[in-house]
């Protein structure tokens, strides 16, 4: 049984895998999901019906993060989860968290940043 599925949406490799290796290291049951982009996380979105949470980078091409918090806000068949907004640029933070992100982590990314936004996310 899993306790948390979980969407991860990098553009970067690294990143994604990274977050990933923290996730499961630091949770106990979790499935994690990753999207490329903005785009190719509203398809993943539309069609796994049960993630739990989202780990969003801000700096994306094609759709980028905040354009992702818009169409996601504003999708009303999209059942809402908390979203931890990822930037290297942390003027982004504001705007983030506006635009419906419950968190904001500034990049490098670490384990305690990240299990920190998580438990306030929740």
């Amino acid at each position: 049984m899993v306790d948390f599925k979980i969407l991860v949406i990098d553009d970067d490799y690294i990143n994604r895998k990274l977050l990933v290796e923290i996730l499961r290291k630091k949770l106990y049951k979790v499935e994690t999901i990753e999207s490329v982009d903005g785009e190719d996380a509203i398809y993943t979105i539309e069609k796994e019906k049960d993630i739990q949470f989202i780990l969003l980078d801000i700096e994306m091409p094609k759709i980028n993060g905040l354009e992702f918090l818009d169409i996601y806000m504003n999708n009303k068949n999209i059942k809402k989860v908390p979203i931890i907004a990822i930037s290297s640029n942390d003027l982004r933070k504001r705007e983030s968290l506006e635009k419906g992100a419950s968190a904001f982590i500034t990049k490098p990314v670490t384990e305690r940043k990240l299990m920190e936004a998580i438990r306030t996310s929740l």
